[in-house]
């Protein structure tokens, strides 16, 4: 089993190297993404569920949500700690409080704990960190069917082929597919970063309560979910990473 990922504690990747690997796409991804987010208006930071692609052109570029900022920018400061191929990279103070943040921003967004969300997310090991902080920010990106272009448009299933992709995962573009291949959990022992499907749907979890993050349909955009309670008794957890 891998160790939480704490400050100064070295990142769990098999190999020096993997970790140097790891960094590199996080930092092409960071640059592609930002460099898509210089044309962008950043959001201000609204309610869950806020769908700014509604109010675009067809084909226009998204807006950007402001925690995906946040959430660029944790992922760029980890990305930094990867590039040492002598030994495992460390965590550093910046990214704790980068990731600390953040985790805070989607909390209160979603009326759920704010100190529940952080420690959750200070439990999951390396590559749920990078999974969901991948997947967070791509808040306020446009769903579109069969796409996978980060900080352009996804479907549920390109999301989290994205995100898990950062954390150097590979998936399946079928949501059918990724569950299968997951390994099995439940709410009690997912970590953040997991994923959660519903029949004909594939969202990742948050963490703590109910929340997760998910590109619903088109009209609609990344966004943070609270379950319900019918639709959680529908949903199966899985941990791609196992």
């Amino acid at each position: 089993m891998r160790s939480p990922l704490t400050p100064n504690t070295q990142l769990s990747y098999e190999s020096p190297s993997d970790g140097s690997s790891v960094g590199r796409r996080l930092r092409r991804a960071v640059v592609v993404i930002l460099s898509l987010a210089s044309t962008l208006v950043p959001l201000s930071v609204g309610v869950a569920h806020a769908a700014p692609a509604t109010a675009q052109e067809k084909g226009s570029l998204p807006q950007l949500d402001r925690v995906s900022w946040m959430a660029l920018m944790a992922l760029e400061e980890i990305s930094n700690g990867m590039t040492r191929v002598d030994r495992p990279p460390v965590l550093s103070a910046k990214y704790v409080a980068l990731r600390t943040q953040v985790a805070a921003l989607v909390a209160k967004r979603l009326s759920i704990s704010v100190s529940g969300l952080e420690e959750a997310w200070a439990r999951a090991d390396a590559e749920h960190q990078i999974a969901v902080l991948a997947a967070v920010s791509q808040l306020g990106v446009p769903y579109r069917r069969f796409a996978m272009q980060p900080g352009v448009a996804l479907d549920c299933s390109g999301l989290t082929t994205f995100a898990w992709g950062e954390a150097g995962f590979s998936l399946q573009r079928n949501s059918t597919q990724q569950m299968r291949s997951a390994e099995p959990r439940n709410i009690l022992t997912a970590q953040a970063g997991d994923l959660v499907r519903y029949p004909g749907h594939i969202m990742m979890w948050l963490g703590s309560g109910l929340g997760v993050i998910h590109s619903p349909e088109p009209g609609r955009s990344v966004e943070l979910k609270v379950l319900g309670s019918y639709s959680l008794s529908r949903s199966t957890f899985g941990d791609p990473s196992e």
